[in-house]
């Protein structure tokens, strides 16, 4: 049995599988088996595993529909044998000390959980490199379930609670309790954590990054949701909501948080109706921006929300107030200000 399963959902990552799977190999710590989920890829990712996989047993290639990579996700769990489980994607950066700092971390403190940071990767449409920004977390050691759920909107605020690919998990708990990936379209790595913080004691957090995460500038993040954005944010709010009332944790400090995570995914998605190239006319964005801000469960958020940043605190002002034409002009100067142009 390995000591850790390594996961890796791929859908047309020809691009980046080789440099994953070589970054892999590299690494210091050699005990492990490393588990590739093909999501239904179409070009020629498949073979490029299965060459590396004829070299080397420690490699599983396994191919399915494609279904996303919730699906993938679930099955290499499934089919996992390691002791300990760690999520990577294909498109991202390790570095080679991961698997061994993580794995002597867990076992040496006999904890649940390790948590590191992560280095943010900004790169351009040709893959060059823009900035990198380390997100480094004070050190902590939860030694009680209480402790956990109590520091859950911290890690959040710390932005280390919500990702997969900067933890290592237990198998054992994993499978005890069947936990697997929902089919949310947002949201489904933070509800994945969520409901393994409970069923944890100890977690450790290291003030250390060995995950570079990729982030394309040419192709935000918002880019990618649709007309029913507002409903796939409800439903990823809501759910982690009951989960901190189950937990007894929604106080004023999670009602904040819960509010301006909410309230910066709608900026999200507004900068998506001002974005020039959605080809929408001005008659179209201020009708989208008005039957946002008329939404109760916005409104909700907006009376809970403390933002920071003087720009956003001006887009939540004026949403307040529902004057759409000035809150689309200030929308649209934000996406000058961070450098995303028509």
């Amino acid at each position: 049995m390995p000591q850790i399963s390594i996961i890796v959902p791929i859908y047309n990552g020809a691009k980046y599988i080789n440099k994953c799977i070589e970054m892999i190999l590299n690494q210091t710590f050699k005990d492990f088996e490393l588990i590739i989920i093909n999501d239904g890829s179409t070009d020629n990712s498949v073979e490029m595993c299965n060459e590396y996989a004829k070299k080397d047993s420690r490699i599983r290639l396994i191919s399915k529909e494609n279904g996303g990579t919730w699906a993938a996700r679930n099955i290499g769990i499934d089919v996992s044998s390691g002791k300990y489980i760690i999520f990577f994607d294909c498109d991202d950066w390790y570095e080679n000390n991961l698997l061994q700092e993580m794995y002597k971390c867990i076992e040496e403190h006999q904890v649940d959980l390790v948590i590191s940071g992560q280095t943010n990767v900004t790169v351009d449409a040709s893959g060059k490199i823009l900035r990198r920004t380390k997100v480094l977390p004070r050190k902590h050691f939860f030694e009680t379930k209480d402790e956990i759920l109590s520091n859950f909107i911290l890690l959040r605020k710390e932005e280390i609670g919500d990702t997969l690919w900067n933890k290592i998990y237990k198998s054992e708990i994993i499978k005890k309790y069947d936990l697997k990936f929902e089919n949310f379209k947002r949201g489904e790595d933070t509800v994945f954590n969520a409901n393994y913080y409970d069923h944890i004691d100890r977690c450790i957090v290291l003030d250390d990054a060995f995950y570079d995460y990729r982030i394309e500038k040419a192709n935000p993040v918002w880019l990618k949701y649709s007309e029913n954005y507002l409903n796939v944010i409800l439903e990823e709010n809501i759910t982690l909501i009951n989960k901190l009332e189950q937990w007894g944790k929604y106080d004023d400090k999670a009602i904040e948080y819960q509010a301006n995570h909410f309230i910066y995914c709608i900026i999200e998605y507004l900068y998506g109706i001002a974005y020039a190239k959605n080809h929408l006319n001005f008659k179209n964005k201020c009708e989208k921006i008005e039957a946002l801000l008329n939404d109760e469960g916005v409104i909700e958020y907006l009376d809970n929300c403390n933002v920071i940043g003087k720009l956003s605190r001006l887009i939540v002002k004026y949403m307040k107030l529902k004057n759409v034409v000035l809150v689309l002009f200030l929308v649209k100067v934000k996406l000058i200000q961070n450098n995303i142009r028509d």
